[in-house]
């Protein structure tokens, strides 16, 4: 049956054709013939324009509808804002709950189109009830079958949020949420998503902690040498922005006599850099060996630069010191220049000696080198020292990071790491960390005596 707005009014509807719609609908399936033509000859028919609101949470129900042509939206509203429960169309009926049980409205429905509906008042029903006793029965057979499905539904939906909260939730709940009968039907449904994607985040997250741990493991083992390298104190830490991070640093003796050590920086942070990273620290580990340090510079560089889609590059520090002699051949592409703290006071800096690798395969690297007397301590850091702000934006800068040294001179690598970390963590006073954070110390005491 199509029925239409007319401009001069609403068009009757016979009560046959009224009992014809109400009788599938669950409430109105038990009455006899006779009840129902009753209930249906009370019916009469309204027209509301796109926009009206029919009912409003929170008023009497005063009446029943069933939606003859069209379609409303129902809303509950909570204290943030109205939530859209469910778009309600042709033959269904609207407002019975608060008509049957005489409750305040549970929900505002607002016309989504232009609106044709039959609609039955409260008094009226009650005196056919009154009548015909079956319809009362009817009616209340009906509400308690609601009433049970709907506790059964509220049982699948608190185990459901319970295993969920124990991280045990069954995918098989999904199943049942997304098939919840009834008013609550929605809510199910809407929850099955939810909590979908509260566990995709949990995986995710276990996901990333594999990940943060795996890089952890990249990084070298505390620094407890033997033999002549028991002069050099050293030691690091890094601490990444996110789960994961670009920077990193690593040591190694090449042999007896030779150690190698870097302070990197990868462009970017989260996943890509830290599987740039990765990809560095193995490159940078494979010419620890090589006599000529400018040549493997240069074949770093180009292995990253290879196919670098990304367009991601490295700065980084890398030095190869000669325990036995204090000698240190480094190269700095492109990275902050390490300070030198001289064992008879003062300081400096080393500058880059080339650009960050990785971004033109075929540049080539000069290197320098200097003597570290007994007492000398190198300090290296990535810019996520210096570039650390507190709440008000202000920079932690060169000279505070400057002032920390100094408040560590003459003690051992980690206590310098340490002093420059906990003036950072006091600077910054619980604001987010911007960037990943990494230091290395390195305290020659003098080549070893016989």
């Amino acid at each position: 049956m199509s029925v239409l707005l007319a401009e001069a009014g609403t068009p009757a509807v016979p009560a046959e054709e009224i009992a014809r719609i109400l009788a599938p609908h669950p409430i109105f399936a038990r009455f006899d013939h006779n009840s129902l033509l009753a209930v249906a000859a009370q019916f009469c028919v309204a027209a509301y324009r796109r926009g009206d609101e029919l009912m409003h949470e929170g008023e009497p129900g005063s009446f029943a509808a069933v939606i003859l042509e069209g379609e409303v939206d129902v809303f509950v509203t909570l204290p943030t804002g109205p939530v859209h429960m469910a778009t309600v169309g042709h033959n269904r009926i609207i407002g019975e709950l608060g008509v049957f049980t005489d409750m305040p409205r549970t929900a505002t429905v607002i016309a989504r189109t232009d609106i044709v509906a039959a609609r039955i008042e409260q008094h009226s029903l009650m005196c056919l009830s009154a009548e015909y006793p079956s319809i009362a029965v009817a009616i209340i057979h009906e509400l308690g079958g609601r009433l049970a499905r709907m506790n059964r539904s509220l049982a699948y939906l608190t185990y459901a949020a319970e295993a969920l909260g124990r991280n045990e939730f069954d995918s098989a709940l999904l199943d049942k949420l997304t098939n919840l009968p009834g008013e609550l039907a929605s809510f199910g449904r809407a929850f099955a998503g939810m909590a979908s994607e509260i566990r995709a985040k949990q995986n995710r997250r276990a996901e990333m902690r594999a990940a943060a741990e795996i890089q952890q493991s990249i990084l070298p083992p505390p620094w407890a040498p033997a033999g002549p390298a028991a002069c050099v104190d050293l030691y690091a830490e890094m601490h990444p922005a996110r789960d994961v991070g670009g920077d990193f640093y690593d040591y190694f003796l090449i042999d007896a006599n030779r150690l190698a050590f870097t302070i990197a920086d990868v462009s970017g942070k989260g996943i890509p850099a830290a599987l740039f990273m990765a990809v560095s620290r193995t490159v940078m580990r494979g010419i620890g060996g090589r006599d000529d340090l400018s040549a493997g510079m240069t074949e770093a560089n180009r292995l990253l630069a290879t196919h670098n889609t990304a367009c991601m590059f490295v700065t980084l520090f890398y030095g190869v010191l000669d325990v036995t002699t204090g000698t240190l051949r480094y190269c700095n592409a492109g990275h902050n220049p390490p300070y030198l703290l001289h064992a008879g006071g003062g300081r400096s800096s080393l500058k880059a000696t080339g650009i960050p690798i990785g971004i033109e395969g075929e540049t080539g690297y000069r290197c320098a080198e200097i003597v570290l007397a007994p007492g000398d301590t190198l300090f290296m850091f990535s810019d996520g020292i210096t570039e650390a702000f507190d709440a008000a934006g202000t920079e932690f800068g060169t000279a505070r990071l400057e002032a920390a040294l100094e408040a560590a001179r003459g003690g051992s690598a980690t206590g310098l790491v340490r002093e420059v970390l906990g003036a950072t963590a006091a600077f910054t006073a619980g604001a987010e960390q911007s960037d990943d954070i990494t230091c290395l110390a390195l305290a020659f005491r003098g080549a070893p005596t016989d």
